[in-house]
């Protein structure tokens, strides 16, 4: 059921999702990025990733992945906390944490009348285990900012 965010159209609506969420709540600007343009501090071998479960008329899930610099960076944003935090706490599971929420509830729309999401996951882990555990990928829009580069992933679980 997740298929109906894979078309054209529904990644287009992604991200604008993304960009408004990001505008709105960090007063930052994201741009699409192609996958090759994407620098490789995503591929770091630590990744945060903050994730929203979709139930019910749909399963899978939308995640954020990011390295730690950009979620800090994130965080410093949306927190308004200066300097950005150096370490994975409470300020930013909140943040990150916020982002998917947002961008997965304003998905929820796209998705059959009984779908549900689930409170907000933010984990840290290898970007190897977060490949491993996470489902089928529909889809991964890469994005860039002034902080780096992030992805938004779609992945379906039976």
């Amino acid at each position: 059921m997740l298929d109906n965010l894979t078309t054209p159209e529904s990644l287009d609506t992604q991200v604008n999702v993304a960009q408004q969420a990001f505008s709105i709540m960090a007063d930052m600007s994201v741009f699409p990025a192609a996958p090759a343009e994407i620098t490789i501090e995503v591929d770091a071998k630590q990744t945060f990733t903050a994730i929203v479960r979709y139930m019910g008329g749909a399963h899978g899930s939308i995640r954020i992945e990011c390295s730690p610099s950009v979620a800090y960076a994130f965080t410093e944003r949306i927190m308004g906390i200066t300097p950005a935090p150096e370490a994975f706490d409470a300020n930013v599971i909140d943040a990150i944490g916020e982002l998917i929420n947002i961008i997965g509830g304003n998905l929820k729309g796209l998705l059959p009348p009984n779908t549900r999401l689930n409170t907000p996951e933010v984990i840290a882990e290898s970007s190897a285990e977060a490949e491993r555990t996470a489902g089928l990928r529909l889809s991964c829009l890469n994005f860039d900012s002034e902080y780096g580069s992030f992805r938004l992933v779609l992945r379906a679980t039976p």
